[in-house]
This record gives C-alpha cells, sequence and structure tokens, in this order.
C-alpha cells in the first residue's frame, strides 16, 4: 500500500515527543521513514496545544518549545474548523476527539489515520493503522 498523506493522532506525537516506553521506537520510527518515503505526516491542528500542555508539566517552556518547533517542522498541519466541529458533533462517536481527527483527516484527503487506539475510528472511511502496522506498511 502507498500512502502520500497520512495523519497522526495526538497519542503517536506524545510517543515520540516523550519518549514513551515501550512505543516511542515505532512513532519515531514512522517520522524517519515517512521523510525517507516523501509521505507527508499530517497532525490535526488541536494536537499541537494538547501537547504542548502536557510537554509543560514535565519540561522547562524552552524545552516544550524546541518539542513543539520539531513536531511542526516533521508535519504539515491539518485544519480543524467550524464545519469539522459542526460534523463531529453530528457524528456523535463516543469519542470527541477521534471524530475530530477522523474528519480533519477526510478534509485534507488522508490515506489513512495513525492511532495506537484503532478501535475508536471503526466507523472510518479511512484506512486506519497501529503504529505498528502503519509501519510495517509503510516499510513495504
Amino acid at each position: 500500500m502507498t500512502f502520500s498523506k497520512v495523519l497522526i493522532d495526538t497519542n503517536v506525537c506524545l510517543d515520540a515527543a516523550l519518549f514513551r516506553k515501550p512505543f516511542a521506537s515505532t512513532a519515531l520510527k514512522i517520522f524517519e521513514v515517512a521523510e525517507e518515503k516523501s509521505v507527508d505526516l499530517l497532525i490535526s491542528a488541536h494536537t499541537f496545544d494538547t501537547i504542548f500542555y502536557i510537554l509543560r508539566q514535565d519540561f522547562s517552556i524552552e524545552k516544550t518549545y524546541k518539542l513543539i518547533r520539531e513536531l511542526r517542522s516533521a508535519s504539515r498541519v491539518s485544519p480543524v474548523n467550524q464545519p469539522i466541529i459542526d460534523e463531529a458533533i453530528s457524528l456523535k462517536w463516543p469519542d470527541f476527539e477521534d471524530a475530530i481527527h477522523y474528519l480533519s483527516a477526510v478534509h485534507t484527503n488522508c490515506d489513512a489515520i495513525v492511532t495506537p487506539d484503532p478501535s475508536g475510528f471503526d466507523q472510518s472511511s479511512i484506512p486506519v493503522f497501529s503504529p505498528f502496522d502503519f509501519l510495517v506498511q509503510l516499510e513495504n
């Protein structure tokens, strides 16, 4: 399977930024292999403020901004706007954040979504992969 644009969810970004074991190596490898294969990794706009808030609990302001800059330079921003929020509300998914990620991916024509919890996207029309499964697909 080939990919041109893939939305990466908040937890994958946090795994990479916080070096959360045992997930960090897979998350970091996704960013590395995607760059090698010219796959655009997209991150929903609302993810950046969530990540900033979480990182700030453990790191200085300088370190937090450094990590946010690194994450931003390794990705593109997938917009979250009023139509996406309105659609997410109408979907009535159990996890509202997953609905926002999904619709952000749809509106930016992503080929896939990568999340540690693919079951949250069982109504997705876009393929959804765990980080490990996506890495396997990406490396083939």
